[in-house]
């Protein structure tokens, strides 16, 4: 779920903070990012530590596509590799 922060820092930074957790690891990791000029793209980065050692980097772009469609792709980087997608998702609402 991606919300703007209340927290006083972020509040006044415009800035949007997202915690990432599923069922595949037992880590959460944080990401922030801003948006677009126009409001419809947030672009969040973030990372977190690898088993094994070294760290993986993460780029979230959330779209909001129109009323009724917003696509999630995440991209992540693994011990300073090449960027590649690791997810995407499409939300649709239902009639």
């Amino acid at each position: 779920m991606l919300l703007k922060s209340s927290l006083s820092p972020f509040l006044w930074s415009k800035k949007y903070v997202t915690a990432w957790m599923d069922t595949m690891g037992t880590g959460i990791f944080m990401m922030e990012g801003t948006a677009s000029a126009d409001g419809k793209t947030i672009t969040l980065k973030g990372s977190h530590p690898e088993p094994g050692g070294g760290r993986m980097s993460h780029r979230a772009v959330w779209k909001i596509v129109d009323n009724n469609t917003q696509t999630f792709d995440m991209y992540g980087t693994h011990h300073g590799g090449k960027e590649m997608k690791v997810l995407e998702i499409t939300y649709t609402r239902k009639s």
